[in-house]
């Protein structure tokens, strides 16, 4: 999991990675030098060591593996749910909201909102129970969980044959020249920057096959209104593809050209501050029969761009 910090002026003087195991709860010191030892940290300005005295106002990106995971705890949290039954959840995930438990994550997800709100009646592992695929913490809108075993294997199954159907709504900057986008390149890490995923020939490393189409629904000045329709399900997929045909997720900070937009603000007009990209639909086969179709609402610091009449199209 990829955690971008902003150091405080309260911090100044302290060492790095003393300051980044207080502000991740449940790292260790061992843990938090054997990542940045290992690259896996980037700081601006200078340079990223472990025994670096903070100034304060100093930009943190910190990526640490899933392979530390933790388990989920009840809370009471806000949660808009789509679809309700015995065998599924369907949750409309708010933008900044983590799926599931990890290092600096511990609380506030929203595995941790479910378990408060249905109890503990979810298949799987107890970091993650019932999660069958995860959204980005800044992307918005439709997952689905499983409540059962026999669900959970069943969607699992659906997602890895790609029959599941996903839509997504995305504001992506620049003028695209057509009204349909295709990009079909292999998607693997980004050979200098950990923090990132890119397009790479397929085979090299771990570069596997990734397609994605986009259909532009809207067009403003500067920026275009997109429904994109992943195939397959790589990391960052969508924001990789979306970049590498020109035309990046607005605010994308890690793929696009700056964490607000627009780039330059207008008094008065509406400032989008994260990536903008919204899970608006999925249609997926039930495990009980016939199929589950849920369209999760335009969330409101997207509807600036988004007409309030457009629709999903057919398949």
């Amino acid at each position: 999991m990829l955690h971008h910090l902003t150091v405080p002026v309260s911090a100044k003087g302290q060492r790095l990675d003393i300051w980044l195991t207080e502000a991740l709860e449940g790292s260790t010191r061992s843990l938090i030098q054997r990542l940045i030892d290992g690259g896996r940290c980037v700081i601006k300005p200078g340079q990223s060591r472990a025994g670096r005295l903070l100034q304060g106002g100093e930009v943190v990106d910190l990526e640490i593996p899933e392979a530390e995971p933790m388990e989920a705890e009840p809370e009471d949290l806000p949660l808009s749910i789509l679809h309700e039954d015995a065998h599924v959840i369907v949750v409309n995930k708010a933008p900044g909201m983590v799926v599931h438990p990890a290092i600096g994550h511990r609380r506030g997800t929203m595995v941790s909102a479910l378990l408060g709100k249905f109890g503990t009646t979810f298949a799987g592992e107890a970091f993650r129970p019932g999660i069958v695929h995860r959204l980005d913490a800044d992307t918005s809108g439709v997952i689905i969980v499983a409540r059962t075993d026999a669900a959970l294997r069943f969607l699992q199954e659906e997602f890895h044959e790609r029959r599941a159907r996903k839509r997504y709504l995305a504001v992506v900057a620049g003028k695209p020249r057509s009204d349909v986008l295709r990009c079909e390149e292999a998607i693997g890490r980004h050979p200098k920057d950990f923090r990132k995923r890119a397009v790479r020939p397929l085979g090299e490393g771990d570069a596997k096959e990734a397609q994605t189409t986009f259909l532009v629904r809207h067009r403003h000045d500067a920026c275009a209104v997109v429904e994109a329709r992943p195939r397959t399900g790589r990391t960052h997929q969508i924001r990789v593809h979306a970049a590498h045909l020109g035309h990046p997720i607005a605010a994308d900070a890690v793929y696009g050209r700056s964490a607000t937009f627009p780039v330059n603000p207008v008094a008065g007009r509406p400032v989008l501050t994260r990536q903008g990209l919204h899970a608006w639909t999925l249609d997926i086969a039930h495990p009980a029969g016939g199929t589950l179709s849920v369209e999760a609402p335009v969330p409101a610091d997207l509807a600036p761009w988004v007409p309030a009449t457009l629709r999903p199209l057919t398949y």
